[in-house]
Order: C-alpha cells, then structure tokens, then sequence
C-alpha cells in the first residue's frame, strides 16, 4: 500500500475509541475491524456499481455496529478529517446506499454490508467520504450509565471517468530562519481542480550566479490534495557554507495527469526576516 494511502486510511481510521472513564471500564475494548480500509474507483456518468465491505467481531464478546456515510477532508497536513453526510461539494455520500445499516455480531463472526454506488449523469470531477461503522455497548460498572464507543471505517475515493480537470498552483512560498544555520522552506500547493492529486516536490536554490547550490526534496508526507484543498511541503537548507548574498529559490511539484507547477522567491543571506509571498485565495480553504 503506498504512503498516501496507508495516511488515508487512518480516517477510517478514525479508530475514535471513547470510554468514559473508570479504571475499571477503560481495561475494556471493542475489537472491530473492517476491510478493504480504502475503495479507489472510477465510474462512468450514469454508472452502477455494488461491492462488499467485510466487518469482523475480532473480540470476546457481541456488539452492535451502525454503518453511516460521512465526508471526507483533509487538512493542510494531510491528515484525514470526517465530517457530516454530504455537507462537502464533493461529497460521495448522496451516491452511496449502504444495507444492512445495523448489524449485530458474534465473537469471531464476519458480516458483509453492501456498498451500491450510483453516479447520476451530468456528474463531473471527483467525490469522497468515508463508510463510517461505529459500534458501543455499556461498560460494566455497576450504575455508571457508561458506554464504550469504537469507530473505524473504509475510505471511498471516486473519479466520474473522462472528467477529470487537474490544475494546481503554489498558493505560498516562504523562506525564514530554521535552527542554527539551516533555512526553512516552505509551500502550499492549492488544489485548483476537480479531482484529487498525489503531488511531489522539489526546491532549488540558486546563488547570485545562477550556480544551483542546493536541491532537495519537499517533504509533504503523501502528498494528497483534494479539491479545493491546500496541502503543506517543507525543507531544510544547510546554509552554514553560503556566502552572504542573493538567492532564488524555486520549487516545482509534479502529479499525475498535470503539467509542471513552479514559482520562485529571491532572499537574501543573511536572513533578516521571513520571506513570503502568497497568492490571494477564497476564504476558509481547507487542506481537503
């Protein structure tokens, strides 16, 4: 499973366990799982598509699961955030029927749920969400009114196939002052487009010459970017061999299906103050 997606999964990965709290209560767990952790299909406009989702009782004792929709974002980090059913423009949950939506399940015992998936026509881009199961049951301390609260799911990411628009832009760019000698770098990467990116990037540095004195890799862990989404990308440059002077930086992210995106900012060392440029964006964007 590659890195966007193992980060991905931890939606689902909610694995939001609350017990409210004794000692006592707090020794038990639910041990749900479920399977596959992420569905990543494409389907035409007007497409029709069933699949199972397995639920396991991994545990000792019986429980209760509901099974619900919600939506999918991301935040600037990447990191996977639920939300209500179809509160998102891109929201799959519209599309999505889940049944049974209440299930019940022995020790060891397996449950399938089946996923049907309905595009309606005139559809374009990209839609997510998750399929959220959540299980309780009460915790057995005398009077407490307590209940012990799992949650974990499977990640739908769908394309409406032959739709797809990918643009993207450097949305920031910021150089400033890291620990002792080191520059930090820094970029957001807007997602500008109607389908998802697993975007990489790079930075160059350039001295007053035009010498390339540093090239390094942007640090953006899995790199996903949902539409309308921002995400983060960072380096560190070891500048203790740098002359005091002017410098370019430029970075470059390159995903699947998209040209090229680039922009520079000129610093100079040593650095004073930050260095920031920024491009004007709809308010309250959101990485996802």
């Amino acid at each position: 499973m590659t890195g966007w997606r193992r980060k991905l999964v931890r939606l689902a990965l909610l694995a939001t366990c609350a017990v409210s709290a004794a000692p006592k209560a707090s020794a038990e767990t639910i041990a749900l799982s479920v399977s596959p952790p992420l569905i990543e299909m494409s389907l035409a406009q007007g497409g029709d598509r069933s699949l199972e989702v397995t639920v396991t009782n991994d545990g000792d004792r019986p429980f209760r699961a509901k099974a619900v929709v919600v939506d999918l974002t991301l935040n600037r980090n990447g990191d996977p955030l639920p939300g209500p059913s179809s509160s998102s423009r891109w929201s799959v949950a519209p599309w999505v029927a889940l049944e049974p939506t209440d299930i019940e399940i022995r020790p060891g015992e397996q449950k399938k749920v089946r996923c049907r998936i309905r595009v309606p026509r005139g559809e374009t881009g990209g839609r997510y969400g998750a399929l959220l199961f959540a299980a309780a049951r009460p915790v057995d301390l005398a009077g407490s009114g307590m209940k012990l609260e799992t949650r974990t799911g499977t990640v739908l990411m769908l394309t409406v196939a032959r739709t797809e628009r990918r643009r993207a832009q450097v949305a920031e760019l910021d150089v400033r002052s890291g620990e002792g000698p080191e520059v930090a770098i820094a970029a957001a990467l807007r997602n500008d487009g109607n389908v998802h990116l697993r975007a990489a990037g790079e930075a160059v540095i350039r001295d007053g010459n035009n010498r390339v004195v540093a090239r390094m890799k942007l640090d953006g862990g899995t790199g996903a970017v949902l539409p309308d989404g921002v995400r983060d990308f960072g380096a560190r440059w070891d500048a203790r061999r740098a002359k005091p002077g002017s410098y370019r930086l430029e970075v470059r992210f390159r995903a699947s299906g998209l040209p090229a995106v680039s922009r520079a900012l000129e610093f100079a060392l040593p650095l004073v103050a930050a260095t920031t440029e920024a491009l004007p964006g709809p308010e309250g964007r959101h990485g996802g």
